[in-house]
């Protein structure tokens, strides 16, 4: 499994609403600023988004895109199976693709165990963890970088 381009930008963007959670909506324009991403792109990630219920949009001026849920309550997993579909690290474990030969493959067990351990550890870690996570690092560095890292 590859998390596609989408799935970090959607992250990052995330992030900021995860800091700015008890605040006023965040732009997309702020957003995709902060974080070096394509504004249209961004868009419809974050349409997507709030299509599945992770985010609201604020209309009008001061408008923008808010958490729907406590930053606590929203996994990676959760994000990256939205925006990505289903975590599988090789084709066989993938439900959307068919492997020619499964049946005979001598490591695909192996495979099922690396990716439930993934999929376990993407869904213990929440967006809150992430803030934690960054502003930890920030501490350590003692200056900001320049966009976040997961």
């Amino acid at each position: 499994m590859k998390v596609t381009r989408k799935s970090d930008y959607g992250l990052r963007a995330l992030y900021t609403l995860a800091q700015q959670y008890d605040n006023a909506p965040v732009s997309i324009g702020q957003l995709a600023s902060e974080h070096g991403i394509p504004e249209p792109f961004l868009e419809k990630i974050m349409q997507e988004l709030r299509d599945k219920g992770f985010v609201e949009a604020a209309h009008g001026r001061g408008g923008g895109y808010r958490l729907k849920k406590r930053p606590t309550q929203i996994t990676l997993r959760e994000v990256i199976r939205a925006l990505d579909g289903p975590i599988a690290l090789v084709t066989c474990l993938d439900p959307n693709l068919k492997c020619a030969i499964e049946l005979q493959c001598p490591t695909s067990s192996i495979w099922e165990i690396i990716n439930a351990k993934l999929e376990e550890y993407l869904a213990s870690l929440t967006l809150e963890d992430i803030v934690q996570k960054y502003q930890t690092l920030k501490v350590k560095v003692g200056a900001k970088p320049s966009s976040p890292r997961l």
